[in-house]
């Protein structure tokens, strides 16, 4: 698998290199914010991604996935849009771990805005429709795996292969490819403990990541929207009372289309028997991202049965002047 992932990243990578340039940026559903716990946390989730929807922001997080995954986001997306998509994840053994990803946007009906010779509008024209489109697999690992030390132990890799297209009636479609290349390293900073069992408050984990998102091209001659991202995360056990987990996270880029990238979050998990309780707030504070900037806030519960866990969450986001945006996802854990 691992010889498989390094031949199509040395091709891509020449291809990348010899072939594209620096322009206008394409495939606009790679742009609009995906995830729904992510998104809960202002979409910083670099370093702090354990699950399926580390496809979206760092393929290194799928090496955390336990078991197999499914989930499906169904997004009230803006005016008659809708986006659905659709993940699975599993780990392959104790080293490895596979994603798949399906998105599907469909932008609904709009009427054709025509233009005379000189650039100047000329009424409308017929009625279109438009809709864009994804498929997505990422392979997470253990680098310890192929470098054994104490530092290689908590580092991850990951890297995953998007192809994606574009169509808005008969005359425009378009098609391209990118990847994702990225690692997160993990520091348990205390283990847990007999004393955090009782009760106790603990400062338990802290994480750094970094991604290279988007690294393609598209066959119209632009470039798909490229993006670099940091970001860290740090977790405490037991704060304030018994049986929680308090996760915050931020994360810096830069973006060749929106430039500089800042986003960040806070999650709360609380224990109660067979139940898992989160609230989660955070931010896009790109200011550049006119569309999409502003608080994000949302939640979920998670109900175990045996072997199997049910999660059931949304979240909300703001789009200014466009209005609000709604998310609702369903996750089955086996």
């Amino acid at each position: 698998m691992k010889k498989f992932f390094i031949l199509v990243l040395f091709y891509f990578l020449l291809y990348f290199f010899t072939y594209a340039g620096i322009g206008t940026t394409s495939i606009d559903l790679l742009k609009i914010p995906a995830g729904i716990k992510a998104q809960g946390v202002g979409g910083a989730y670099i370093a702090a991604c354990n699950d399926v929807e580390s496809m979206d922001y760092n393929p290194a997080g799928l090496k955390t996935i336990v078991g197999k995954q499914i989930l499906f986001i169904h997004d009230f997306y803006l005016q008659d849009v809708f986006y659905d998509s659709i993940y699975y994840g599993q780990n392959l053994n104790e080293t490895d771990s596979l994603g798949i990803v399906l998105k599907y946007l469909n932008s609904g009906n709009v009427i054709e805005q025509k233009e005379n010779s000189s650039g100047f509008y000329d009424g409308e024209g017929k009625e279109v429709s438009g809709f864009n489109y994804l498929l997505g697999i990422g392979y997470g690992f253990d680098f310890e795996k192929i470098v054994y030390s104490e530092f290689a132990k908590n580092l991850n890799l990951g890297i995953a292969l998007k192809i994606s297209g574009e169509s808005l009636g008969s005359d425009y479609s378009n098609f391209g490819f990118s990847l994702d290349i990225g690692g997160i390293y993990d520091l348990i900073i205390n283990e847990e403990d007999f004393l955090s069992n009782r009760g106790e408050f603990l400062w338990n984990k802290a994480g750094v990541g970094i991604i290279f998102k988007n690294l393609g091209t598209s066959f119209n001659g632009n470039i798909t929207p490229i993006s670099f991202e940091i970001g860290s995360y740090t977790q405490f056990l037991n704060c304030f009372t018994i049986g929680n987990k308090i996760r915050i996270s931020a994360d810096f880029g830069y973006n060749l289309s929106e430039s500089l990238l800042i986003k960040g979050g806070i999650e709360y998990i609380h224990f109660i028997s067979n139940l898992i309780l989160s609230l989660r707030v955070g931010g896009n504070f790109s200011f550049e991202e006119r569309l999409y900037n502003g608080f994000n806030a949302g939640g979920g519960i998670l109900f175990k049965t045996g072997d199997i866990s049910y999660s059931l969450d949304y979240v909300w986001l703001s789009f200014s002047e466009l209005g609000n945006n709604h998310k609702i996802g369903l996750s089955i854990i086996f």
